[in-house]
């Protein structure tokens, strides 16, 4: 039985990791064919602890996507860059059920610009 879930835990942050390179490969893409004005790069993060939902990992769920495009981006563009995540409804229902609750967007300094909770997005989508 333990030994179940230590499988379990394993396979889970391996389709985590898997999820993190999928959006770093299709960023670097997007970014390299001129389809996307800024370079992203996503990690995972310790989220925000209010924005915890019944299927949020325990210590890391935050998925964190850092703007590397050079410049500072106005709050505005962050926005746009968080719009384009949260109308993606199978990336959104991908990351609520690998356990992650919180959507961050850092700028280039590595510092939190904003965070949106996951599972409110879906909600006001009825998702």
């Amino acid at each position: 039985m333990w030994w179940n879930k230590i499988i379990d835990w394993f396979t889970e942050a391996s389709e985590r990791k898997r999820c993190i390179d999928d959006f770093n490969r299709a960023a670097k893409d997007a970014f390299i064919a001129n389809v996307a004005p800024v370079y992203l790069k996503s990690e995972i993060s310790r989220g925000n602890r209010n924005y915890k939902h019944s299927m949020s990992n325990f210590f890391l769920s935050g998925f964190k996507i850092k703007t590397l495009s050079g410049r500072p981006l106005s709050y505005s563009e962050v926005e746009s860059i968080g719009l384009a995540i949260h109308t993606n409804q199978e990336l959104m229902r991908k990351l609520a059920t690998l356990g992650f609750d919180t959507l961050e967007i850092c700028d280039t300094s590595g510092s939190k610009v904003k965070d949106w909770q996951l599972t409110e997005i879906m909600q006001i989508r009825n998702w």
